[in-house]
């Protein structure tokens, strides 16, 4: 067999790495041409895998070339599961809320001294992942790599929600819909599927399997919006577990985890490890409630001058930074970078939480055509510094109570910064200097 790294990002370096270290017969190419050689120079056949980084189109030639050839084009935690396929795997996938359910559920595994891994898109490439036979391996995945499976085999596989995403990628939302399905594609009648109710496009996909005769795994809604038979609910803090068949009403709720997102994400980490046969609810709530949640996912930094200072640096579209104005009120809201399809049209229902918002990066004008036609008070900053002096200002003089000054961009950072991690820490930064002052 001979494997074909194709993009030398971090996953597809840390692919070839592991390869060549055991022996595996491994080209490395990328379009920047730091790779070995280029596509057309590689001789393929069926019994080459093509292992693509994520984020390449699907009208790039290397299709055109597995297609004429025969070779098999795959992802990394594809190649990483026939070499492990004897181990357990979970998948957690979602437009929203997948990092910090991977997160939470592997810190649950390890409190519950369960031997896990946590990797994939979540930012640890699998091949960096220690390769045991009793370790189970939870994965953060995303429909890019979701698509690109074929093997491989979940025992708990979880959907979170679907909202618009990757469009340009994958070509339409069905597309895009079907590659979030593949998720379940492999599963047994031994196997669990966790589907959220509440979001419109992940509750059609719940009742369209629901429906087929063909489909085999254990079938778990789970809710924040009202108690389902067979799944597990979590409303007002109180979780509802129906998976076994004898009702559990248990207490849940966390002070590091704060608002209706979070309770989906809690949910939905209670399900995996109570399915998983972590059947010890009360242990797995304590677990929960020791998570101190994400960096950069709409975590709270700091409090000074009755100002509350949470980084949401992760929310690169409307979508991610919907959960953080729903969480809070009197908003002092830092916003902008690169924009996305759509800007921020779907936060509108918001703007009333909104105290003021300070602009920076690329999206300026055009968010601020938005706001100025909401009538939502804004001011133009250009960059992140300004913006938090500016809004620090603003909310300590004011006389709201509970004021809260919230970095989440509903943009990429590309425009200013290396990623989003870089932009947060930078805040956060930005939020201790401060505190010592």
């Amino acid at each position: 067999m001979k494997y074909v790294i194709y993009g030398l990002g971090i996953s597809g370096l840390s692919a070839a790495k592991y390869l060549k270290q055991t022996g595996k017969e491994v080209i490395t190419i990328d379009d920047n041409n730091s790779g070995e050689k280029n596509p057309d120079e590689i001789s393929y056949d069926s019994k080459t895998v093509i292992s693509l980084s994520p984020g390449i189109l699907p009208s790039h030639k290397i299709f055109e070339i597995a297609k004429k050839t025969g070779a098999e084009i795959a992802c990394d935690i594809e190649i990483f599961y026939r070499l492990n396929r004897n181990n357990e795997f979970i998948a957690i996938t979602g437009t929203n809320g997948k990092s910090t359910t991977t997160a939470l559920t592997g810190f649950i595994f390890k409190e519950l001294e369960v031997s896990a891994a946590v990797g994939g898109n979540i930012g640890i490439p699998c091949f960096d992942l220690p390769m045991t036979s009793v370790m189970v391996y939870i994965f953060e995945t995303s429909s890019y790599q979701l698509d690109l499976l074929t093997q491989t085999h979940f025992k708990i596989a979880a959907l979170l929600n679907i909202t618009p995403d990757h469009i340009d990628h994958h070509g339409s939302m069905e597309a895009y819909i079907e590659a979030k399905k593949k998720v379940f594609q492999n599963q047994t009648e031994q196997d669990f599927a966790l589907i959220d109710v509440d979001n419109e496009n992940s509750r059609k996909v719940f009742e369209e399997f629901k429906n087929d005769k063909n489909f085999r795994a254990k079938l778990i809604p789970i809710s924040t919006k009202k108690i389902h038979e067979n799944g597990v609910s979590l409303v007002a803090g109180k979780l509802v577990n129906k998976i076994s068949g004898t009702d559990s009403y248990l207490e849940l709720k966390s002070e590091f985890l704060p608002g209706e997102h979070n309770d989906q994400n809690m949910a939905f980490a209670f399900a995996i490890s109570y399915c998983f046969g972590l059947t010890d609810e009360k242990k797995i709530i304590s677990a929960i409630q020791k998570f101190e949640g994400l960096p950069h996912r709409c975590k709270i930094v700091g409090q000074k001058d009755g100002i509350r200072f949470v980084n949401d640096s992760k929310a690169t579209n409307a979508e991610s930074t919907e959960p953080a104005l729903k969480s809070f009120e009197n908003i002092f809201w830092i916003l902008g970078g690169r924009p996305k399809e759509g800007g921020i049209k779907i936060l509108e229902p918001y703007f009333k939480k909104i105290t003021k918002a300070y602009l920076i990066g690329e999206a300026t004008e055009e968010f601020a055509k938005i706001l100025e036609k909401n009538s939502v008070n804004f001011e133009k900053c250009g960059n992140l510094e300004l913006a938090f002096k500016s809004a620090y200002f603003d909310a300590k003089k004011s006389s709201l109570t509970e004021k809260t000054l919230l970095l989440s961009p509903a943009c990429a950072s590309l425009d200013q910064w290396k990623n989003f991690e870089q932009r947060g820490d930078y805040f956060c930064k930005l939020v201790d200097e401060l505190k010592k002052s």
